[in-house]
């Protein structure tokens, strides 16, 4: 990690690189969208708590909240995490691969899951048009707005994982620090 560190302020793999800044960038928009989903939905659920056992009534929308927000509290938590390399892998048989190897394998998934990725939020967006006309039947909120986190969600895996594939074909880089996973920044 030194040799990166160590290298010109701009170089793909330096904690200041584009790729790296982005990434880092994503991850904190990511995080704190989650957060504050979880912080919206708890404060409804608690002010519905209230509501029922202090004034015995009921706040009829509060059951429709987590519909709309746990999506997104989800798929923010699942970009944030790939955005810090904290996914869970497998990496027995890849670690004892030679440096250029794992190299070309860490590539060839990041690019695959570019593909896939991609191909999954352009199919969302269908979903989305569908449930457009599907409304939740307390607040009239359409069912599109919890499907656009799966849109949304996987366009960020989608760019996480072309900014893996900018880190790793980084030559300067090496292949350590270019393929950083379970928590390992490379920066």
């Amino acid at each position: 990690m030194s040799d990166v560190i160590a290298g010109r302020h701009g170089e793909p793999g330096h904690p200041g690189s584009p790729p790296l800044r982005l990434k880092a960038a994503i991850h904190h928009l990511f995080k704190w969208l989650g957060i504050l989903s979880l912080l919206v939905m708890f404060a409804t659920l608690l002010a519905a708590v209230f509501v029922r056992y202090v004034w015995e009534t009921n706040l009829d929308w509060t059951s429709e909240v987590p519909n709309i927000l746990f999506p997104w509290l989800t798929m923010c938590a699942i970009v944030a995490t790939a955005a810090k390399n904290e996914h869970i892998g497998i990496e027995a048989v890849v670690e004892r691969l030679p440096p250029p190897l794992r190299r070309v394998i860490g590539l060839a998934t990041n690019l695959l899951a570019v593909v896939a990725f991609s191909f999954i939020a352009w199919h969302g967006l269908d979903v989305v048009a569908i449930a457009g006309g599907q409304r939740l039947p307390i607040t009239g909120i359409a069912m599109s707005w919890s499907y656009w986190s799966v849109v949304v969600g996987f366009a960020g895996l989608a760019l996480v994982s072309l900014l893996n594939v900018l880190i790793a074909l980084d030559r300067r880089v090496p292949v350590a620090e270019s393929l950083a996973t379970h928590g390992e920044e490379a920066s």
